[in-house]
Formats: structure tokens, C-alpha cells, sequence
């Protein structure tokens, strides 16, 4: 121990000139503010504990601002986890603090462990009608163990929690030790009194008549009653219940004192409702060069319906590019099953973008076509029929249109551990695409496109004869429907969602100037839309869907999220229903990460990862199902959906980054999106992935202003992907992601 003293002093009085050189020593109060470089300990005994466990216990940490305020504090921990592990002498001998060049502070802390401590026996006092011996063994200390303070607590913990789980809620355990200086050992004794074994008596809910919810209900949520035996894990167990409902603000449990004969424990409740009218409103701006896209959305709901602690509500948004409503029941904890069952039922509209191929195989179209395209009137005359087939088939269609979408819907949703859910649901969809009224259609011949598809360039992209659901699966042409999207089956065109709703557009009308003689040219690159175009571009779908999905969230907040990540898997299948009926299949992934960078930055990335198909030869996949990405909600910069494939998208990737700076209520964000969409898996090369080519860049900057969540205000622009709207502008609630 001299020996080592005098090493010691020997090491600062060769070290201390040069370290002068370096290093500045500084008080406490010096130091405050500074940012921490290092921390070391120095050893004159044992090292029982590695650096890095001692540093965890520190509020001070390297790479952080020194706070003198937590100093004392942090060098108390340290000590009692010395003494924790049974070095019982354990102490800071010295510490020395110094500011290098760069104003970095160095911390040493040098500790003194002194002896080890071990457990000469163990022994239990009262505890009666239950053996000492049969309670010795509920206590994980044996003789010659090291005095570890620690767990001669946990022995204490369980046999209070022992006899509580017995009847006797006024039991009482204490521990003592008693030492032996000198072999460092001490024996440790617990004194036990189990006072009176108890049962539940009358549970008493307070004010019970004044809460809107039922009586039956919040007793449904007790884990006890009268007459059981008295166990406090009961009552937490019941209050952990009883708040995870979010029907209260507080809930609270008492156990009023009884006489000293009595065996009866009465229970008090009391109990403080949320608030259960909820109305809130966001505002979604969306600006390009050449038009403002305003946004509001809503949602009014009553959590607490009939007082049953079911959740009924409205949820509706207005403009474009996304307007609708949807009407919602859920029934929480459904048969104590901790499942939540939801019913909607809804309407909405979607304004995007959308490519087609054109048809040759359709007469309406050839017969259009070849009367109003001086080209292919021309090739038709003597090139002959095939080659205006061929030429028509090269043509590409690109319209802004409008997706109309009637859903009921019925989920079941499981939510565990904190951060698991999983959920399944069942809806029947009608889908409804069509061009905007008096719009424009962009009209493309594309002889390299059709160079580059060859054979499969009349839109089919299902498996082959010997798929898994060919045409002689068991959802053969008979199931669902009788062949005919005109007919008598189960939703018919005649159901009480038929196109001549009171929703619908008045396409029974003439369009304006319909009837002229005016020729347009369609070779000259555009076609107007009148009545015929829109039938004709016009796709309708009716479904029955049944989605999977499982969702892991262990984001610290999932409004604006600082650490933490997110992991998003789903799976649909799709009957689509009618003369052209097929089977549909699409999986997803999304996985989000947000890592904190320092007390000041957070890098947010993202990726999200789909693929779809049609499980049937020679039958389209419907539009609805198609991958489309663009817009706030997956690329800034263009615009909603914009991201296609010809013909529709079977495959889509999008990635996503972000690096998020923030200083108490503002914030600046830089950000960059990437995405793309292929029509066949076979079109996906790793380089395009890699390198950027043939992908779709956003990127910009944005502010962030946060009230208690953020208000966002981004400025994106796009590769050039859209060559006439380079710049746009997105004003929101919350971060992108």
C-alpha cells in the first residue's frame, strides 16, 4: 500500500510539468459549461467495477456540457456502487479537474475500495406459522457471498411481497446486519412480523353515480373481489388496468385502516374522467410555381360512447389533393382480449397523376385513333392494320385524374409490450378512376418503349399458366360473381353505391362544345377530354380485401420522434370482383430509425419497400393497387403520386433522410427524399439504386417552430423530374417522418 502511495506520487511529480504544458487544472465552478472530453478513475485498490458501468452512473457524460450542480451527485453514485458490491469503505480520495488548448475539460477521479465485505450467515426472525428455513430460501444470499447491499434489499422485497401474496397486507420486514470487523464479514438478520391475515372487503367506487361510465364496466377491469384474499399486486394490477383504458385522467386506490379484530380490508376508488368530446383540426398547404393546394382536415369522436368506453367519430378532410370522410366504431378491449374491433365505413377522392398504355385491342379506341391521328391515319392506309395495331400500342396516355374510393371496413387490433401491435382486417372497396373533367390527355407514341417491353407491352404482367392461382384455382370464374360487372351478384351496379349516386360527377350531360365539327389533331401531342375519353380511360374495381399487418414502435414520440425506430410489415390479399375478376397480392415494408447525434441533432432515415401483383393470366391489376409515390408523404418536390410506371407500377422504393437541428422551440431541417416505381421486378438494376440513375431526388430545407408539436414549413425541389415545377413549398403539423 506505501509502495503504491508513493508510485503515485512519484507518476504527478514527473507528470505534472508536462501535463502543465497541456492542461490547465480548474475549479468545480471553473468548469462549469464545458464541454466534457474525458472521464478516468484511478485505482489505489480493487477495481471491482469497469470505467464504463462507473460513467453510466454519472449524469455527467463525455461528449456532454459539464454541470457543477450534478458533480457531487455523480461522484456519490459512484461510491454507492462500490458499496453496493460489499466494498462498504468505499471513497473519492481525490479529483482533479483540467482544461486542455481546445477548452475541453479532462476529468480523473481517484478511488479508494478498501476492503471486500462478505455474508458470515443469514438468519430469519419471526415470520410465523411459515418455517425459517422455507423463508431463507425466498432470500439469495448464502454465506461466504459478497455483502452486496443490493440484493440483501431484494431478499427484503420478496419476503414483504411473499407474505403480502399470503393475506398479510400489514406485514412488516426489516433487515439489520450485524458485523465483524475483523474478517470483514457481517451477519445479516430479517426481522419479520406478519401481522393480521386480511381479506377484501367492500370495494367502493367514489362518486360512482356522477362518472359516465358504466358501473359494470370499470368493476369488469378488477382483478379482486370481495372476499379474496388480500394481495397489494391485485390492486396495482387492477389500477395499471384501469388507466391503460385512457378513459380517466387519474385513477386512485386507498385501503382505509380497520379495527384491530377485523379481517375485512376495504378498497376506495376514486376515479377522474378524461374529457370525452375530442375535436381537432390540421391545416396542409401545399405550394407549387404554379398553383396552391390548401388542405383542412378534421376529426370529432366521443371516447366514450354510452359510457361502454367505445369511441365513435367522424373523420373528414377538405381539398386537394386528398378529400373524403369516414365514420368510425371501436370497441375497446374487445371480451377482455385486449383486442380493439373497428367499423368504417367511408368516401374519398384522390387527385394524382396517371400514365396508361392504349389499348389496340380496344375498337372504340382504334376506331378514335385512326380518325383523329393524321399519322396513324397514314399508317393505316398503307401500312395496313398491323401496323397501326403496333403503333397504337406504343401510345402512352398521361392525365391528371381524379380516384374516388367506397370502403367498409372491420379490423382487429392487438397491442403488447408497449411497443408491439399487430392487426388484421376485412373491407369491401369500390374503386373509381377517371381524367379530370375538361382536363388535357398528354398523347405519346414511344417506339423505344415498346422496343424495350416487346411482347409484353399489352399490360400483362401476371404470373403464367402454373401460377399458384391459375384459372382452375379454387376462386375460379364461378366464385363471387357471375361474370359480369353488370350483373345480379352480391355488390352489383345496382347496389346503393352506383355510379349515379348523389356523389357522382354529371356525366349524363353533353361536355361543351360537344358536336362541333372542329378536327384536333392527336398526333400533334394532346386530346381534349369529353364524355367518350372519360369512359374510356375510366377503370372500376370492386373488392374484398384482407390485410395483415405487425407493427414494432419504439420511437420516443410519434409526433416528432428524437430517438427510437419503427418497423412497419403489412400483407393484402385482394379478390377483385366482376367479368374480369383476379386475385391480388401485396407486401410492404417500412422501416424508420431516428438516432440522436448530440444534445442539438437527430438523423432521421427512412425506407419503404412494396410489391404487388396479379395472381392471374391474361387479367390487369387494378388501378388502386398500383405503386405511386410522390408528394408530402413520401417525395418533396413533385407532386402527389406523380412517381409512376407506364402501365402501372408493380414494384416501388422509396428512401428517406433527414437531419433535424433543434434549439428549444426552433428548428432547421435538411432533407432529401429518393424514389421510384417499376413496372416488372426484372427492370430493377442494384446500380439504379446505388448511383441515383433513373431514381427521383427531393431535397430542401425546412423550419420547424414546436408549441408543444411541431409546425412545419419545407422547401423542396426535384431533379428535374418535373421540368415545369422545379420548386414547391409544404406547410404542416408534425415532422415529414
Amino acid at each position: 500500500m506505501v509502495l503504491l502511495r508513493i508510485l503515485l506520487m512519484l507518476t504527478a511529480v514527473l507528470a505534472g510539468p508536462l501535463c502543465a504544458q497541456e492542461e490547465q487544472v480548474v475549479s468545480v465552478r471553473d468548469a462549469d459549461g464545458k464541454r466534457v472530453e474525458r472521464i478516468r478513475f484511478i485505482y489505489e485498490k480493487d477495481k471491482a467495477l469497469l470505467n464504463k458501468e462507473l460513467r453510466s452512473a454519472m449524469r455527467i457524460q463525455e461528449g456532454k456540457r459539464f454541470s457543477r450542480r450534478f458533480f457531487n451527485s455523480d461522484l456519490a453514485a459512484v461510491v454507492n456502487l462500490y458499496r453496493g458490491k460489499g466494498y462498504r469503505e468505499a471513497e473519492i480520495t481525490s479529483k482533479r479537474l483540467a482544461v486542455d488548448k481546445r477548452d475541453r475539460l479532462h476529468i480523473a477521479i481517484e478511488l479508494d475500495s478498501g476492503e471486500k465485505w462478505t455474508v458470515e450467515r443469514v438468519r430469519i426472525l419471526g415470520g410465523a406459522p411459515f418455517d425459517s428455513t422455507f423463508l431463507g430460501s425466498l432470500v439469495n444470499l448464502r454465506s461466504g457471498d459478497d455483502l452486496n447491499y443490493g440484493e440483501v434489499l431484494e431478499g427484503e422485497l420478496n419476503l414483504q411481497v411473499f407474505f403480502n401474496q399470503q393475506g398479510y397486507p400489514h406485514a412488516t420486514v426489516h433487515n439489520e446486519w450485524k458485523d465483524h470487523p475483523e474478517d470483514y464479514s457481517a451477519e445479516v438478520i430479517y426481522r419479520i412480523d406478519p401481522g393480521r391475515r386480511m381479506q377484501f372487503g367492500e370495494i367502493v367506487v367514489e362518486d360512482e353515480e356522477e362518472l359516465l361510465t358504466r358501473k359494470k364496466l370499470i368493476r369488469g377491469y378488477l382483478t379482486f373481489d370481495r372476499g379474496d384474499l388480500y394481495n397489494p399486486e391485485e390492486l396495482a394490477r387492477s389500477r395499471n388496468m384501469l388507466a391503460r383504458t385512457g378513459l380517466f385522467r387519474s385513477v386512485f386506490f386507498s385501503t382505509p385502516g380497520t379495527g384491530d379484530a377485523d379481517s375485512l380490508q376495504p378498497v376506495h376508488i376514486r376515479l377522474q374522467e378524461r374529457k370525452y368530446i375530442g375535436v381537432s383540426s390540421n391545416v396542409f398547404v401545399n405550394v407549387a410555381e404554379s398553383r396552391t393546394e390548401p388542405r383542412i382536415s378534421g376529426l370529432i369522436e366521443h371516447r366514450n360512447w354510452l359510457g361502454r368506453g367505445a369511441r365513435l367519430g367522424l373523420n373528414a378532410s377538405w381539398g386537394k389533393p386528398l378529400q373524403g370522410g369516414t365514420v368510425f366504431f371501436t370497441e375497446r378491449d374487445l371480451m377482455r382480449t385486449g383486442a380493439d374491433l373497428t367499423l368504417s365505413t367511408g368516401i374519398s377522392d384522390e387527385w394524382s397523376r396517371t400514365e396508361l398504355l392504349a389499348d389496340a385491342n380496344d375498337p372504340l379506341q382504334f376506331e378514335l385513333l385512326t380518325t383523329n391521328d393524321s399519322v396513324l391515319e397514314g399508317l393505316l392506309l398503307f401500312g395496313g392494320e398491323s401496323t397501326a395495331r403496333e403503333y397504337i400500342n406504343t401510345i402512352a396516355y398521361d392525365f391528371r385524374s381524379i380516384q374516388r374510393l367506397w370502403e367498409i371496413s372491420s379490423s382487429l387490433t392487438k397491442s403488447w409490450g408497449e411497443i408491439y401491435q399487430a392487426q388484421f382486417a376485412i373491407n369491401w372497396t369500390r374503386a373509381r378512376t377517371q381524367p379530370e373533367r375538361d382536363g388535357k390527355i398528354d398523347y405519346t407514341p414511344s417506339y423505344e418503349f415498346a422496343e424495350s417491353t416487346g411482347d409484353e407491352i399489352d399490360g400483362d404482367d401476371s404470373f403464367d399458366d402454373d401460377d399458384l392461382f391459375g384459372d382452375d384455382d379454387f376462386f375460379g370464374e364461378d366464385d363471387f360473381s357471375d361474370g359480369d360487372d353488370g350483373g345480379d351478384d352480391l355488390f352489383g351496379d345496382d347496389d346503393f353505391f352506383d355510379d349515379d349516386d348523389f356523389f357522382d360527377d354529371d356525366d349524363g350531360g353533353a361536355e361543351e362544345g360537344e358536336g362541333e365539327d372542329t378536327f384536333i389533331d392527336y398526333s400533334e401531342g394532346e386530346i381534349e377530354v369529353d364524355s367518350v375519353w372519360r369512359e374510356i380511360l375510366t377503370d372500376r374495381s370492386r373488392s374484398i380485401n384482407f390485410t395483415t399487418e405487425f407493427l414494432r414502435d419504439s420511437r420516443d414520440n410519434q409526433i416528432s420522434p428524437t430517438r427510437g425506430a419503427f418497423l412497419r410489415l403489412s400483407g393484402l390479399y385482394a379478390i377483385k370482383l366482376g367479368s374480369r375478376s383476379t386475385y391480388v397480392l401485396d407486401g410492404e415494408m417500412e422501416v424508420r430509425r431516428y438516432q440522436p447525434l448530440s444534445d442539438y441533432f437527430v438523423l432521421a432515415v427512412a425506407a419503404q419497400v412494396g410489391q404487388t401483383a396479379s395472381l392471374r393470366k391474361g387479367r390487369a391489376l387494378p388501378r388502386v393497387y398500383w405503386k405511386e409515390y410522390g408528394g408530402e408523404g413520401s417525395l418533396r418536390g413533385v407532386d402527389r403520386n406523380d412517381i409512376q410506371a407506364i402501365g402501372g407500377g408493380r414494384t416501388g422504393l422509396n428512401l428517406r433522410a433527414e437531419l433535424r437541428f433543434q434549439a428549444k422551440a426552433f428548428g432547421i431541417v435538411g432533407f432529401w427524399d429518393r424514389a421510384r416505381v417499376w413496372r416488372h421486378t426484372g427492370d430493377i438494376k442494384p446500380a439504379d439504386i446505388f448511383e441515383g440513375s433513373g431514381m427521383v431526388d427531393g431535397y430542401g430545407l425546412g423550419l420547424r417552430y414546436v408549441v408543444g408539436f411541431p409546425f412545419r414549413l419545407d422547401l423542396a425541389f426535384n431533379d428535374g423530374f418535373d421540368k415545369k415545377q422545379r420548386r414547391r413549398i409544404y406547410f404542416s403539423i408534425g415532422q415529414a417522418f
